[in-house]
């Protein structure tokens, strides 16, 4: 652990605001730099710890095991390992792939939540390697205002794996007589400023459902999950 790291989780708090922003917030103040670049060391060092938590599991299940406890640990550690990848890409400006791994990330979470409501139903499904779809976690809501908030949720996150307009304008700048200009057109990547302060925004909502996740998958004592301020989060 180097001194950033043990500063970091002896504050036991997280500075960005962005953590606590509403996206409205965010998208008025994308020239907040230092804002920004506090998130992306906060949400590395967030996401690092969680990673390892995940090592306890590791040399403990066999190829032929089909419990739940693997399926949940390997749906989550496919969606942390992913939003690592995410953090890592934003801080070099690659947003692009980041928008399409929006929904990889919440399907892995949402499906492992799935399965572990419903085992019966959906669990030898997951080892027989058929299609568990999201539509599937949706209908599992009860509440429809909860159920309806995370189809338009999923309806957003979609947006960049089918390529709507509006996700790919997401890397254009405005020229000249309203014309389009390519972000990475010149040799140094022009990202418009508003573009990675909502892409960060996002990948707060998405860190803290994964936390959550962490929190209800069974797969962690309570004292492991401490120092993820779960509650402060939230």
């Amino acid at each position: 652990m180097n001194l950033g790291e043990e500063k970091f989780k002896q504050s036991r708090r997280l500075k960005s605001k962005i953590w606590q922003q509403g996206l409205r917030e965010v998208s008025a103040n994308p020239y907040d730099y230092k804002n920004q670049n506090l998130f992306i060391e906060e949400a590395k060092l967030l996401l690092d710890e969680a990673y390892k938590l995940y090592d306890f599991y590791q040399l403990k299940f066999r190829l032929d095991d089909e419990s739940l406890e693997k399926c949940i640990w390997m749906l989550q550690l496919d969606a942390i390992d992913t939003l690592r990848d995410s953090v890592y890409l934003m801080e070099k400006k690659k947003h692009r792939i980041v928008g399409k791994m929006f929904r990889d990330i919440t399907e892995s979470l949402d499906i492992a939540h799935l399965i572990k409501k419903q085992p019966e139903k959906y669990l030898s499904k997951f080892y027989k390697g058929k299609n568990i779809r999201h539509s599937d976690f949706r209908k599992s809501i009860l509440n429809k205002s909860d159920r309806d908030m995370v189809r338009g949720i999923y309806g957003e996150m979609s947006g960049w794996t089918h390529h709507e307009y509006k996700c790919l304008l997401h890397s254009y700048s405005i020229g000249g007589k309203d014309t389009l200009v390519y972000d990475s057109h010149n040799p140094r990547v022009l990202v418009l400023p508003k573009t990675i302060s909502q892409y960060l925004w996002i990948l707060s909502i998405l860190i803290k459902h994964c936390f959550v996740e962490m929190e209800t998958s069974g797969l962690f004592k309570k004292d492991k999950l401490k120092d993820f301020r779960i509650d402060e989060l939230l």
